[in-house]
């Protein structure tokens, strides 16, 4: 089993719980916040709820930068910050994070406005996610297509060829990699040579998805989704 699982990376879900959480028995004690504590914490509820958002689809989420990486990036610094400078309890770090999350939830639906409130929210944090979390690298064609490849292998290994997830990601995979054959076909390389080389760039992608550190979560995977787009006024 791969260690950093690839497709985990790709579906981009949000491990931080978004909706209302049931009270606990007894409630930590929650630290006074300074003003740019409260900016922060404002900051890394917006950024779990469009990275969830994201993960769905959503359209508007979707024409901002990926956020499920980076913001809980963000948010384990602030967290780890908030709990040096305060003395607070990482369960009270997490119960500040759901109080804010469910308050932006709330001013949203009252507003009537969702998509607005959500823009004027994360307006002021984008700066200061681009300051303190590096933005994501995007991966060559190559990279995509040794992604792709392995996480197709992996979800046919768990789940089989025949599900919906398998075949989605097997074409996927198969169009990424033919655009990848064509441009090596371009440079001049022969039948074997581009062979070899999509089986290179699988096996440099695979040790750096075993050996520590993020592994593909550190690429924008979003790009790999647009080059396996159709070319305009084409179709598969």
């Amino acid at each position: 089993m791969i260690r950093i699982t690839v497709i985990a990376a790709l579906a981009a879900l949000l491990a931080a719980p978004l909706g209302a959480q049931p009270a606990p028995v007894a409630l930590p004690k929650l630290p006074e916040l300074d003003a740019d504590q409260k900016a922060r914490l404002t900051c890394s509820a917006v950024f779990a709820i469009v990275a969830s958002d994201q993960a769905r689809g959503y359209e508007g989420a979707l024409a901002y930068p990926p956020l499920k990486v980076r913001g809980r990036e963000y948010f384990v610094r602030f967290g780890a910050q908030t709990m040096d400078k305060t003395g607070a309890s990482r369960e009270a770090v997490k119960v500040l994070l759901e109080s804010e999350v469910e308050r932006l939830q709330k001013l949203a639906a009252a507003t009537g406005d969702p998509q607005g409130t959500l823009a004027r929210t994360i307006g002021p944090c984008l700066p200061r996610l681009d300051a303190e979390v590096p933005p994501l690298t995007k991966p060559t064609l190559a990279q995509c297509t040794a992604i792709l490849s392995l996480a197709s292998e992996e979800v046919s290994a768990r789940k089989g060829l025949d599900g919906a997830e398998a075949r989605d990601l097997k074409i996927l995979s198969a169009v990424v990699e033919s655009r990848q054959r064509k441009a090596l076909g371009a440079t001049g390389l022969t039948g074997d040579q581009i062979d070899k080389s999509v089986a290179e760039d699988h096996d440099r992608m695979l040790n750096e998805v075993l050996a520590s550190g993020p592994g593909v979560e550190k690429y924008d995977l979003q790009t790999c989704y647009d080059f396996a787009k159709p070319d305009a006024k084409t179709h598969y």
